[in-house]
């Protein structure tokens, strides 16, 4: 009876040891991609012509962000205050940096709902449809007509 306890709890110290080993090792490896061919494959299909890339102050200003603590950074928006439409890319330095990110880009989408909600209800739909996807070491987020497109064409280019 005691050696049927003592290898049962063998078997369950070893699931647990093996449930904990996988959880730790089990983190989404970083992306090698330059940072360069990550964006141009991911705005391939979008429009820039009626977005304005911003300056580092307008990404502290709207993002809530601090562009010099990012490997690199880029926002474009569009060059209308009656539209919504933006679009984020960001290479981190380390993964500590992914939910300060999302929870600064949520703020992002919460303040522009909130925003637009009283006048304009297609601006409010486009936002609920915001795309905000972190991967790794990059991390995307787009507000636009095909935010499903940018996120896919950003999934397949890391």
């Amino acid at each position: 009876m005691n050696k049927n306890i003592l290898r049962g709890l063998k078997v369950i110290v070893l699931i647990l040891f093996v449930f904990v080993f996988v959880s730790v090792y089990n983190v989404p490896q970083d992306s090698t991609k330059k940072f360069e061919e990550v964006l141009s494959q991911t705005q391939k299909d979008l429009d820039l012509s009626v977005m304005v890339q911003q300056d580092n102050q307008m990404i502290r200003r709207n993002l809530g962000l601090d562009p010099e603590s990012y490997e690199q950074i880029v926002y474009y928006k569009i060059d209308d205050v009656m539209q919504a439409n933006e679009y984020v890319l960001v290479q981190f330095k380390d993964h500590s940096q992914q939910k300060p990110f999302e929870e600064s880009i949520q703020k992002r989408i919460d303040d522009q709902i909130n925003l637009y909600e009283g006048y304009a209800p297609d601006q409010v739909q486009l936002l609920d449809k915001a795309v905000v996807n972190v991967q790794a070491n990059y991390a995307l987020y787009a507000v636009d007509t095909n935010a499903s497109s940018l996120e896919a064409q950003f999934l397949s280019s890391l």
